[in-house]
Order: structure tokens, then sequence, then C-alpha cells
């Protein structure tokens, strides 16, 4: 009842789908197909060879093939619905129906159907399998198993074996693609090739070899013995594959100087037969590249390599990633473009991406959030938070007040403190340093205060709130140095991981805290473990001011917009406890407060 209930919608859907193609003037050929010809049916054990001619119609899609009892089929059959039925495509010239019963009458009727859905009349024959098959082929299909593949897909050849079990000596076995069913006619087809026998006369094969996908598709063996009997028989092949695998694609590429390393990361394609990945490159002195290095290869699993020894001398470094698949497909090139000469001294290149706030962050975070669409531009991001000794030489003072430390816990003095992290700054002085810095090297400032970027005229720095200071505009755009903005701290402290504190779970690996401290004071930059983008001190040591007002997200879609009349700062202090140095912590204070644990760090909006 279900399947006729199907059958009455599919029927009415056609119907339906009849009259509204023609209330939109199109012409709907309800023209029904011609049959094939000469139908012959040849009794086999337990089952049945039809063979025929195609119908000569230009747009046949296949033939449906149906069998019943004593009865030929007269009405419609739907593959899917019954047993007893299944489409054979244009071209095969026929088909075996197996799984009948020996001497049992069959009644087989052949239906042409057009790409319309049309279908012929039907040509019907009859006919009872039989025991006693003398002569038997039985096909198998293996691909080359190389280099550890274990799988059924090729892209170079398939071996095709046909076990021929007869009483007598099996004379001749030939091949075809879409060779002929009738095993006369096949076995006298001069463009079907001799299989190979092996040494016992009951094994042959055959290789089909292919350079694409074309090769899939049914092939027929045919075979005589000496006793003159004939068979033949089909195997579908669809073991070639050739589908390139998607690229990798660069999410972060870093360049330490004081590594002399690159450090890269990308995703993996997500192509369930993915296998590696190579990766060359070429370095440039900016007039020419060099010649492309021996590529390495990156297995599935791991998304990220360092390259050593590069010369910092050299303007840029490309890669080029290629991927490869478990057999060997080859994907397109990939390339990614690296600069080294540009980046400044003491500072690493980070990738920017776009953030759609839809990431599962660990820990969670409150400024990528869903709802919210971020850009992170290419950055270059200073390792260290800005020294003391950096501070002096452009400020002319230092003005930390917090004790110093030497990584082994050992009070420094005199100019043994000038490689700690400045402290006792303000938000404003952060201004001032980042513009007479960028001035000082030749570049175009960020900030602009009463239309001016010259800290020379903006006047003394305020110590408490200053609102001609606080309207202080900036020019993302330029090339000088700048504080980064809530979200670009957060992006370069997490480092492309998921860890709670910038590197590690373990926040004595990275971090200069309250416990590692003793709360004492500060600790030499660069004494703890990195994170994944080569940035020290992301966690602990100082906090540093960020450029937004506490409550707006700069650059951000869906932020509040709401000003608190206090900037952000982030990443905790040698002060702190280990839960505020969490890349996800948030802290906020007024621009104008100076406390010994606030500090800064640079970054730079890359070319």
């Amino acid at each position: 009842m279900k399947n006729l209930l199907k059958l009455a919608m599919l029927i009415l859907g056609i119907a339906l789908l009849s009259v509204f193609a023609s209330c939109n003037g199109e012409v709907v050929d309800e023209t029904a197909p011609s049959s094939v010809t000469n139908l012959t049916a040849t009794a086999k054990d337990s089952r049945v060879l039809l063979t025929w001619t195609d119908a000569a119609d230009s747009d046949i899609y296949g033939y449906e093939v149906s069998c019943s009892g004593t009865n030929a089929i007269n009405r419609v059959v739907l593959p899917a619905l019954d047993s007893n039925s299944m489409m054979v495509p244009q071209g095969a010239g026929g088909t075996y129906v197996s799984g009948l019963t020996n001497g049992t009458e069959y009644t087989f009727t052949v239906k042409t159907v057009d790409t319309s859905g049309n279908k012929s009349a039907g040509v019907t024959v009859k006919a009872a399998p039989v025991a006693g098959e003398t002569l038997k082929i039985a096909l198998t299909a293996e691909v080359p198993h190389e280099n550890g593949y274990s799988g059924n897909k090729s892209n170079t050849k398939v071996t095709v074996t046909a076990n021929i079990t007869t009483a007598s000596t099996v004379k001749k076995v030939v091949w075809k693609k879409e060779g002929s069913l009738i095993a006369k006619t096949l076995l006298a087809d001069a463009e079907a090739t001799a299989a190979t026998v092996s040494n016992d006369n009951a094994n042959w094969t055959f290789d089909i070899t292919a350079t694409d996908e074309s090769a899939n598709g049914i092939y027929t063996v045919a075979a005589i013995d000496e006793a003159g009997r004939e068979e033949a028989e089909q195997i579908t092949i669809d073991n070639f594959e050739f589908t390139a695998p998607k690229k990798v694609e660069v999410t972060n590429a870093v360049y330490s100087s004081d590594l002399s390393a690159i450090i890269l990361k990308w995703t993996e394609p997500g192509d369930s037969d993915y296998d590696h990945v190579d990766i060359s490159f070429t370095s440039n002195d900016g007039t020419s590249d060099s010649t492309a290095s021996q590529a390495v290869s990156v297995t599935k699993g791991t998304a990220n390599k360092t390259f050593s020894s590069i010369d910092g001398a050299k303007a840029y470094y490309t890669y080029t990633f290629i991927t490869y698949d478990e057999l060997g497909n080859k994907g397109a090139d990939y390339t990614y473009k690296v600069y080294v000469s540009n980046i400044p001294e003491g500072f690493v290149q980070v990738s920017g991406t776009r953030i759609t706030g839809n990431e599962s962050w660990t820990p969670s975070s409150e400024v990528f959030v869903s709802g919210r669409s971020l850009t992170i531009p290419d950055l270059y991001v200073c390792d260290h938070e800005v020294t003391r000794d950096e501070y002096k030489a452009i400020m002319g003072k230092d003005p930390s007040t917090a004790y110093a430390y030497d990584k082994d816990g050992n009070q420094l003095t005199g100019d043994a403190v000038l490689n700690n992290p400045v402290n006792y700054v303000n938000w404003y002085s952060a201004l001032v340093y980042c513009n007479r810095l960028s001035i000082k090297e030749g570049l175009t400032p960020c900030y602009k205060i009463s239309n001016s970027t010259d800290p020379d005229t903006w006047g003394s720095v305020p110590t408490s709130m200053n609102s001609t200071w606080n309207a202080a505009a900036c020019n993302f755009e330029a090339d000088g140095y700048r504080l980064p903005t809530e979200a670009e701290w957060e992006w370069l402290a997490r480092g492309g991981e998921n860890y709670t504190y910038a590197g590690s779970d373990t926040v004595q690996d990275v971090a200069w805290y309250e416990n590692t401290t003793n709360g004492k004071g500060s600790r030499e930059v660069k004494t703890k473990n990195a994170n994944a983008y080569g940035l020290y001190d992301m966690s602990g040591n100082v906090m540093e001011w960020c450029w937004d007002w506490y409550g707006d997200i700069s650059g951000s879609t869906g932020a509040s917009g709401a000003s608190s009349g206090t900037r952000v700062l982030r990443g905790g202090s040698w002060y702190n406890l280990a839960s505020s140095c969490g890349v996800a912590y948030r802290y906020n204070g007024f621009p104008a407060s100076r406390y010994e644990y606030f500090g800064f760090r640079l970054v730079r909006t890359a070319e």
C-alpha cells in the first residue's frame, strides 16, 4: 500500500509538472520512444542473459528491465520500489538477470526510457534458467597497494582477474570496455584485448590503466574452451579516482629575527583522503628569486612547520605548498610570501584574519563573540614589552618605579634594570612614545591630537583626565608604531591556539605573576617561554595598554560602542594572581593612571 501511494504521488507530480511546463509556454515531450529490437534470452544457471539492439532514438536515458513469473509486467516499474526491475544504461546492449530459480519460466520485459521520462510499450521474451553451466566466469578487481595504501581506489591501474571454471581447457579469454555480452560477438571483436593466463589455466588477468576517470565503466570478458563452450560476464569498474585534493591555507606566518626562523601555520584541506603537503621555498634579495629549495613533506595531522637558518638580509621568502592525497593525486600550488627585511628588529610578522565570532574559543572570549565580526590586519608585533632602555632612549628618562629582578630572582640595580619592562606609564605617555619613535624612524605617525601628529605640539603629558587627549585619533593605515586594539591584543596573545595563558595552560611556563615574583617587581623581558607567534610576556610581567576604550571594540561590527571613560589593559602582571594573566581576562584603567605594573607593547600595521 505504501509503495502504491508513493507511485500515485509520483504520477501526480509528473502530471502537475507537465501542466506547469505547458502554462509557461514550454514544449513538453510526451512521445514514447521506440522499443529495442532483436531481444533474446539465453538460459543460464540461476540467471538469464538478455541481449538486444538498442533503440534508435537520440534521447535515450536507458532501459527498464523487469521480470515476473509467467506474466509480463504491464505497469510503471520503479526500481526503488520493485525488486524485480532494474535500469540498464544506453549502449550496454543487454544484461544478466540473476537470482532466479532454475526450471521456473520468467517473462522479461524491456522498456525504453527517454530523458523526459517517457517509456516505450516494451518488448517481452520468456526463458527458464537451467542448472549445469559448465563454463563460468567470476570477475574480481584489485588496485595496487603501495606505500601503505589499503583503499580500493587507484590513479594508475586496476587488475581484473577472471576465475574460469570449466570441464575443459580454456582456449581464449578477451576483454573490452562496453563490449558485447554475446560471447561469440566479443570473441570475434577485433578491438577486444586478450587476457593473460596463469599457470593453472583457471585465472586470467588483464590490467586497465588510466590517466583520468573516464576509464571507469562496464567491462565485458568473454571466454571459450576447447569444447566450444562460450560465456561472457561483466564487471563494473569504479576504482579510478583522480580528484585533486584541495589546497592548504596559511593562517599565520611569523618571522623571528632572534631565532632566524620562519614559523608557518596552516589549515589542512577537508578531503578525507588527504595525506601530506610538500613545501618548498625561494628567497628574494630585492631583485630576483633564488632557486627553489628541495621540498619537505609534512604529513596529515601536523599543520605547522619551522624553517630555520633564515637570512635576515633577504627581502622575503615565498613558500609553495602542494597537497597530495593517499593515491598521490596532486593539488594546485598555493604560495605564501613572508617578508623579512621589512620587519623591525625585535618584531615578528603575524598574518591577519577575519573573525566571524562563531569560533569556539577556549577560554571563552568577551571580544570574539557571536554576532560580532572583526578584521585583524597583517601586523608587525614587538616580541617583548617596551623596555626601560627603549623608553628612555626616546623619552629621555625612565619613569619606572617597580623593583627590577633577573629571571633567577636577583634584584637588579643601575643599568642592569634597563632590560626590564618600563612601568609607571599612562596611556597618554604610550601615545607620545609611539609617535616619537615613528618620527625618528621616518615612519608615518599613527596618532593625532589637536590635528597634529607631532607630540611636541601636544603639551605636557596629562596626569589627570584630559578631554583633548581623550579625543586622540588613530590612523590604522599608517606604517608607524601604535598600541594594539583590544581585539588585536587578544588574537596575538592566543597565538592561534586555545590555551588559558599566552602559550600554555601552565601559567608558570609563560608568565611572571604574583606566585613567581612574590609580588616584588618585574623580571627581565623574554625570560619565560614565548607563545606560538613568538611573543613573550603576553601573560604577566606588566599589564599592557590597548587603544580601545573599555566597552568599545575597534573595527568591529556589533560592538556596544559604550565609552566608559577608561582604557583597556590586558595580560596581567607580576603583581597579579594567575587568574588575571589569562588571554581572555580584561582589565581597565583611566588613561591618566600610572601604576608600577602598567606598561605597553608596540605593533605596526604591516605593508
